[in-house]
């Protein structure tokens, strides 16, 4: 039995310095920290003032993130910060959103601390701020990336901090435009229309016969039926020869009466 024993130590040596070997060789396995979701603070008065609050305090296009407490080592923090005009003042009637702007940033224990600036897509009229734990861009550009619609938003359960606000834009105006009014010019002195116009004689042809002007055509006196005792009418120039006549009758009977004297005379 001895001699059995003796012989396998030798064997039984060689496999446990193999085992030994092998086993030092292996890699060590390497533990995956675990990150959880980041403790992530901001602030939107410049530091003054940080929280947590998941509705932030006024709308702002400058927001400074920070990790709050001590970071596990070897963990990433994605943050992101959207602009979106929206068509009310809430979360319920925000309606279609329009996408208008976009700031990301990566946390880790080393840097700890950023800023997210969206101020030059800030909405003019209603709208909403988005502050979310997750480096993805929302702008509605493919199935993966949906704008927030209510009640749906795509960044569901990261939503670190939001806002919805603002005013109603102006009414467009739908009038039509006023046509400016012609510039007055001096008026155009009228040409006078003629009354009359003397036609010019025409020049007579030689040889051809001169045509009489055109007697003007007389109303034919109208016949008045004769009466049992005529009277005489005198009228226009008939008045004028029978005084004519008088006259030289009397001028007869003057010359008879002298030429009677004469004669008795002699």
């Amino acid at each position: 039995m001895h001699s059995h024993v003796r012989r396998g130590l030798p064997m039984l040596t060689a496999v446990g310095l193999t085992v030994g070997v092998t086993a030092l060789a292996a890699p060590a396995a390497h533990a995956e920290p675990d990150c959880g979701r980041a403790p992530v603070q901001y602030s939107v008065d410049g530091g003054a003032h940080w929280t947590n609050d998941a509705t932030m305090p006024a709308e702002s296009g400058s927001v400074q993130v920070r990790l709050a407490g001590v970071p596990t080592a070897g963990c990433d923090y994605h943050v992101s910060l959207g602009s979106y005009a929206t068509q009310g003042t809430t979360w319920a009637t925000s309606g279609q959103q329009t996408f208008l702007g976009w700031a990301t940033t990566t946390l880790t224990r080393e840097h700890y601390r950023d800023t997210l600036d969206v101020t030059g897509h800030l909405p003019r009229c209603y709208g909403e701020l988005a502050l979310y734990s997750v480096g993805e861009k929302y702008d509605g550009s493919d199935s993966d990336h949906p704008l927030p619609h209510y009640p749906d938003e795509p960044f569901s359960g990261l939503v670190i901090a939001s806002w919805n606000g603002g005013t109603a834009c102006a009414p467009t105006p739908t009038g039509s435009p006023t046509t400016p009014a012609p510039t007055p010019t001096s008026a155009a002195t009228p040409t006078p229309t003629p009354t009359s116009a003397t036609a010019p004689a025409p020049t007579p042809v030689p040889g051809a016969p001169t045509a009489s002007p055109r007697a003007t055509p007389r109303t034919p006196a109208t016949t008045t039926p004769a009466t049992s005792a005529p009277t005489l009418a005198a009228t226009g120039s008939d008045d004028g020869l029978l005084t004519a006549a008088g006259v030289a009758a009397a001028a007869l009977i003057a010359a008879g009466g002298v030429a009677l004297r004469l004669g008795r005379r002699r």
